[in-house]
């Protein structure tokens, strides 16, 4: 992975995102949510789970709870390859690892250089917004992640 400056702006307003790929989309996370990236794994299934939770795994005598992020934004299940990861992200003292298909870059991003997410219906009819900012990047846009929706965790 590369590290990438975006934009001129000044350093307080500058934040670091990590970008990666589910269903040829690029998203970015806040990278001070991001603990570590690992392999692909096994996974334990835990019984009557939701359909997006893959089930759990042992990270260092941790138990960390997997969520296939195709699934919960709602994209078609794949058989995962080399390329994908697990995104361990740590939310309210919990961590969390989150299946996506391949994670790209680090880039640093000025907030003049994001917009806010439109507000798009799900196909259930609820505004839900599981992105909540907007950049363009060489052309290229990445969805910023608000991870407290997707995961339902307030993040006040």
């Amino acid at each position: 992975m590369d590290e990438q400056l975006i934009t001129d702006g000044t350093e307080e307003d500058i934040q670091e995102y990590l970008i990666f790929t589910i269903d040829a989309i690029d998203f970015g996370i806040d990278i001070g949510l991001v603990q570590e990236i690992i392999e692909i794994q096994q996974v334990s299934k835990i019984p009557n789970a939701l359909d997006f939770c893959s089930g759990i795994i042992n990270i260092r005598g941790t138990i960390v709870p997997v969520i296939d992020m195709r699934r919960k934004l709602g994209f078609q299940p794949v058989e995962y390859d080399d390329r994908a990861c697990i995104i361990v992200i740590l939310l309210e003292a919990e961590l969390i690892g989150a299946v996506v298909d391949a994670v790209q870059d680090v880039v640093h991003i000025a907030a003049q250089d994001l917009s806010d997410s439109p507000v798009i219906n799900d196909k259930n009819g609820n505004g839900g917004r599981y992105t909540s900012k907007i950049a363009c990047i060489d052309g290229n846009i990445k969805q910023i992640l608000n991870v407290g929706a997707v995961f339902d965790i307030d993040m006040e």
